[in-house]
C-alpha cells in the first residue's frame, strides 16, 4: 500500500482498543462492528485490507452457483481480508472449510463474515483467522448468494469500502477508513508507546490519578 509500515507491523504492535480510541480522537466514531461477530478461536486476529463481497437471501437455484464468491476469493492477494456482508434474514453458512482452504492458498490474511459459517473445526485446524456471526450447517446453495463484489458492504453495522483496513481480535472488529489510515496508525503506534510508559509507572508504584495527570492516558 506504500505506507511506512507493514500489515505485520500493525498486527504485532496494535490491538482493536487503541485503534478505536484513536478513531474517536479523530472524530470518527462508529467504526467498531456489532459485538455479535466473534473469532472461531480466541487467539485469532484478522488484520489486512478489505476485499468485499455482498450476499443476498434467495429462494431459487442460481444459474451459476457461487460464481461471484469464487471470483472474490480468486482475486485475493497477500494483504487482503475477505469481508462478506449478508442480509439479516440470511439462513445458511456462506463460508466453510473448502473456501477457507481457497482463501489461505490465495494468500488472504483472514475472513470476516457478517453471517454464518460452518466446518468450524476444519477452519480452526487450518489456522485461517475467521470471524463470524454464528455457525450453521446449512449450505448456502439456493439460500444465500453473493451478487456483488468490490463495492461497499455493511458489516456489523459499519460500512466497509474496498481497501479499508480491517483489524479484528478477541475484543471485536474495527474498520479504519482508508482516507484516515496513515493518521490512525501513526497515532496508534504513539499511543501504544505511551501506554507502555504508564504501565511501567504503575508497576513502579505510581498512583493511578498521578499517572493519568502526567501522561493523559488510561
Amino acid at each position: 500500500m506504500g505506507h511506512g509500515y507493514s500489515v505485520d507491523d500493525i498486527r504485532k504492535r496494535l490491538f482493536t482498543g487503541v485503534l478505536s480510541d484513536v478513531l474517536d480522537s479523530l472524530d470518527c466514531p462508529g467504526q467498531v462492528c456489532d459485538p455479535s461477530l466473534f473469532p472461531l478461536k480466541e487467539d485469532m486476529r484478522v488484520v489486512g485490507y478489505a476485499r468485499t463481497a455482498r450476499a443476498v437471501a434467495v429462494n431459487r437455484t442460481p444459474t451459476a452457483p457461487y460464481a461471484m464468491l469464487l471470483k472474490a476469493i480468486d482475486g485475493l492477494s497477500g494483504d487482503d481480508v475477505l469481508v462478506l456482508g449478508l442480509e439479516k434474514r440470511s439462513t445458511s453458512a456462506i463460508f466453510g472449510g473448502l473456501l477457507a482452504t481457497a482463501v489461505q492458498v490465495a494468500g488472504g490474511r483472514g475472513v470476516v463474515v457478517d453471517g454464518y459459517a460452518r466446518d468450524a473445526e476444519e477452519i480452526q485446524k487450518l489456522g485461517l483467522p475467521t470471524f463470524v456471526k454464528g455457525l450453521m450447517p446449512l449450505d448456502s446453495f439456493g439460500r444465500d448468494e453473493v451478487v456483488e463484489i468490490n463495492e461497499a458492504v455493511s458489516i456489523g453495522g459499519v460500512l466497509v469500502h474496498p481497501g479499508d483496513l480491517i483489524f479484528a481480535d478477541i475484543d471485536g472488529v474495527v474498520v479504519v477508513p482508508s482516507r484516515l489510515e496513515d493518521a490512525v496508525i501513526t497515532k496508534s503506534f504513539e499511543k501504544v508507546g505511551g501506554e507502555s510508559e504508564v504501565r511501567e509507572a504503575l508497576r513502579g508504584g505510581m498512583r493511578t490519578a498521578e499517572a493519568f495527570e502526567r501522561y493523559g492516558i488510561l
